[in-house]
């Protein structure tokens, strides 16, 4: 009773932490997005370009009363996997709540943790649902109903975002891959947990379509694919050139686009928000047909095959420098879309939302330059760490959870970086909500082997093989 009195007030205390952000903004956090996925969960309309799933949580958790409930669960559960996750680190229980919160408020005070978990969007099951895979798949003392609970977390995470479900099967592919490749350093994962966790994110590309086909009698993943990817071939440039040397062709001479080829948007968000391309083509749903065809023509030419694998790499590797916390957090006020949902379904928070840090005076409150100037140092530091352990044989003898993790998140932020570039065009918030892994990782490496790596670098023994090595390079 003692115990489980204690885990309780811990994950109080992580929560408290977590909602840091969220109280001094004075309100949740909104992105332009918030306001479609508001309206859809209330309404049960499932969005032509987003899953239905966030919005039902939003509805769900807000109790039709208050958003401020939404974001003290997505604290909650936030604090709940870290939690899980840490305790495979085998820390002292006598010191485990200390360390475990202490993280916590590092990583609040220098990442964009508490600025995603506090973000009324689904950004904040991004890390979730990798952390949840990890704990999966190392965890040897795992129980019947954590693993239940882990599940359902790791299902409804993938589910929330379109992105999410192909960075979960991407990575449990990459993970078979590696553990066929390298058996022995990778005892701890076990095929049955490899499996086991497999079945589960592939469960997800399911029941996301299972609940399309409730809501709205339609069996699908999504309803606007199409225009994402249409988007994205117009900001790489390749719809621009395929049209160009297409249009003479009897195959593509009706298509509508073919009258725009030559002022076509040069980014995604002109071409899906601002310019009239998508409405001219048949919007949403009627363009279905003309922009499959043309995808495809990207797809099935070798040359444009070419261009496109070309575009998405270079693409993945800008992204992969795009870390600033707080994109997209301007002032919605009056006219934006959150203003209006807010305004509609939770009237009696709306003095409250205008008064928040992020509207109040069109937002100049909420400024980030000198939090993104520690944040990006921080992320070099962690990459200036990483690249002296693994370039050192001392990664070979720490504790192989920590060393395992580093990799794993290492090759998370790097699946999250292509799939949601190549898919869309780079924006520093699809990086920025799970980039934080990267000096969590860095930080257990560094408690949980601190004797080790003092023994290593600093004492006799330690200069001495380094000196040696050095001498023999």
């Amino acid at each position: 009773m003692k115990k489980r009195l204690k885990i309780g007030c811990t994950l109080l205390v992580g929560t408290l932490l977590l909602s840091i952000i969220g109280l001094y903004n004075g309100y949740p956090l909104v992105y332009s997005d918030t306001g479609t996925y508001i309206r859809s969960g209330i309404e049960m309309i499932i969005p032509m370009d987003r899953p239905i799933t966030y919005g039902l949580f939003i509805h769900f958790f807000s109790l039709g009363f208050s958003l401020w409930f939404v974001i003290i669960v997505q604290n909650f559960l936030t604090a709940y996997v870290l939690f899980e996750f840490m305790k495979l680190f085998d820390i002292k229980e006598s010191s485990f709540s200390q360390f475990y919160l202490s993280v916590i408020l590092f990583l609040v005070i220098f990442t964009g943790i508490g600025w995603y978990s506090n973000q009324l969007m689904p950004d904040f099951f991004t890390p979730i649902a990798a952390l949840t895979i990890f704990i999966i798949l190392i965890n040897k003392k795992i129980t019947i109903p954590s693993l239940i609970t882990l599940g359902i977390i790791l299902v409804y995470s993938l589910i929330t975002h379109f992105s999410h479900l192909m960075i979960g099967t991407i990575l449990i592919i990459v993970i078979l891959i590696i553990k066929l490749i390298m058996k022995e350093r990778l005892m701890e994962i076990s095929f049955r947990k490899i499996l086991l966790t497999g079945t589960i994110i592939l469960s997800g590309w399911l029941i996301l379509p299972t609940i399309n086909y409730l809501t709205d009698k339609e069996f699908a993943i999504s309803k606007g694919s199409h225009v994402f990817l249409m988007a994205h071939l117009a900001d790489t440039g390749i719809l621009e050139k395929f049209l160009k040397e297409n249009c003479n062709n009897e195959e593509y001479s009706d298509c509508k686009l073919c009258q725009y080829k030559d002022n076509l948007p040069k980014d995604l968000s002109e071409f899906i928000w601002v310019s009239n391309i998508l409405e001219n083509t048949g919007g949403w749903a009627g363009s279905k047909k003309e922009y499959n065809k043309i995808i495809r023509g990207t797809l099935t030419q070798p040359k444009y095959l070419l261009m496109n694998i070309y575009r998405s790499i270079t693409y993945g590797f800008i992204q992969l420098t795009q870390n600033e916390i707080g994109q997209g957090l301007s002032a919605y006020n009056e006219g934006s879309a959150p203003h209006h949902n807010i305004n509609i379904y939770y009237y009696n928070e709306m003095n409250n939302y205008l008064n928040s840090r992020q509207n109040k005076l069109d937002g100049i409150h909420l400024k980030h330059d000198k939090l993104n100037s520690v944040h990006l140092f921080l992320l070099i530091l962690s990459l200036f760490v990483v690249i002296i352990i693994l370039t050192s044989s001392f990664w070979k003898k720490i504790y192989s959870v920590s060393i395992i993790f580093l990799f794993f998140a290492l090759t998370v932020i790097v699946i999250n970086s292509f799939i949601t570039a190549g898919l869309n065009s780079p924006c520093s918030r699809f990086e920025g909500r799970i980039v934080w892994l990267l000096p969590l990782a860095v930080i257990l490496i560094l408690v949980k082997n601190r004797d080790i790596l003092f023994d290593y670098f600093f004492k006799k023994d330690g200069i001495n093989s380094l000196i040696k090595r050095n001498d023999s390079q």
